[in-house]
């Protein structure tokens, strides 16, 4: 399995607005206080302005290495609170025909060890990752990488079920 980067161009630009304007995206991706771009037009222009930094809170695409054309899950990362403290919060997630295959555990492996040790990397003080208390599996995988079970955050997300209570790892 590995982890493939690459900086978004102007050609994303479609795409990209079309993940920001989906419904779902909308509801429950997205802060509220983020204004969905009005057009591709507008997405292509600030990808053509603002050259990508180095490394940058996003997501990178989980593939297996032999089979590099194949998506397994997304893994991002984005700033949890101000940057300079260097703490990040990390989510997955993992196409339904790739699950119990150890894919969410190693995109969690991965995402961490490009944030905090990778050269190329932030070198950040902390990853952490919440998920809903009515996820084991996620929890599993978040243990199995690395990542340990630090307590509840009651109302924390606005998941469906478990009135928002996540576990905080």
């Amino acid at each position: 399995m590995s982890l493939v980067l690459r900086p978004p161009t102007p050609a994303d630009a479609v795409r990209w607005w079309q993940t920001a304007v989906d419904p779902e995206q909308r509801q429950l991706g997205a802060p509220a206080f983020v204004a969905a771009p009005r057009s591709p037009e507008d997405v292509a222009v600030r990808l053509s302005v603002e050259p990508p930094a180095p490394i940058q809170p996003q997501s990178y695409v989980v593939v297996d290495d032999d089979a590099p054309e194949h998506l397994l899950g997304d893994v991002g990362w984005r700033w949890a609170g101000h940057e300079q403290l260097g703490v990040a919060d990390i989510g997955y997630s993992v196409h339904p025909d790739a699950r119990r295959r150890g894919v969410a555990r190693g995109a969690i492996a991965l995402i961490f060890e490009l944030l905090t040790a990778d050269p190329l990397g932030p070198r950040l003080a902390r990853v952490q990752l919440d998920h809903s208390i009515e996820n084991p599996a996620s929890c599993r995988a978040a243990s199995a990488a690395g990542l340990a079970i630090e307590g509840r955050r009651p109302a924390f997300l606005p998941l469906r079920g478990a009135d928002g209570v996540v576990r905080h790892h």
